[in-house]
């Protein structure tokens, strides 16, 4: 799409999305590599759903931003938490860290 007839915001959108896959490829590389530790800290239920449900949307950026951003920064944050995952997570906050940057240039109310 030529940029001088996207929306504002829009642009910022598009960035997202590539984000975004490499983040849901960094979670899912974490899972296999750890699924009994989330598990046992109760995380895997909520991060297997969210995953789940942000997969199905990922080709609409908005609703996957709207709906459910917060849930999976909350669960991010909890696995920061855990010490034995934490040189595996360098990558996921690099992705959540530049997602919330044009998050916040696109304009787009959460």
């Amino acid at each position: 799409m030529s940029e001088e007839l996207m929306k504002p915001g829009e642009k910022e959108l598009e960035e997202i999305r590539g984000y975004l896959f490499d983040l849901l490829d960094n979670l899912n590389n974490l899972i296999e590599k750890n699924e009994k530790l989330l598990t046992s800290r109760g995380i895997m239920p909520r991060l297997g759903v969210l995953l789940g449900m942000i997969t199905m949307q990922r080709y609409q950026i908005d609703l996957v931003m709207k709906y459910y951003w917060r849930q999976l920064e909350e669960v991010i944050g909890s696995m920061g938490q855990i010490p034995e995952i934490q040189n595996d997570m360098k990558d996921i906050i690099q992705d959540v860290e530049k997602i919330k940057e044009l998050l916040s240039l696109s304009g787009l109310k959460l």
